[in-house]
């Protein structure tokens, strides 16, 4: 007996945009991980070069933030190094002030800035 569209077989199951427990719970381990291991993460970090650089904050700052809509999609092959440099600070400014209110959050210790 097949259930009509818009009914479920269990409906006082998990409301609707609540997240997935198992979801939830990976990106809790990923977020302690990176917190636990920011300082050997950084030294990677810093040995990067140009796109290595935005690839690796594209990967991360997921974990980090809320998904947004882009506003255009960006291929970086076609971006020029002037505007990967720009898009690099634009991206570092962000997750800076994500890792800023993180460990504020989870009173961490900061890193003293690089200058």
């Amino acid at each position: 007996m097949p259930f009509t569209q818009g009914e479920s077989g269990n409906p006082s199951g998990r409301p609707p945009g609540s997240q997935n427990k198992a979801k939830k719970k990976l990106r809790e381990m990923i977020e302690n991980f990176l917190i636990d291991n920011f300082e050997k993460v950084q030294e990677e970090f810093d040995k990067l070069e140009g796109k290595e650089k935005v690839k690796f904050y594209c990967v991360l700052l997921p974990y980090g933030l809320a998904k947004v809509k882009p506003e255009a999609d960006v291929v970086l092959e076609r971006l020029t190094d002037q505007e990967i440099d720009e898009l690099f600070e634009k991206l570092k400014d962000v997750a800076t002030r994500t890792i800023e209110e993180t460990a504020a959050q989870a009173r961490i210790p900061q890193r003293p800035a690089e200058g």
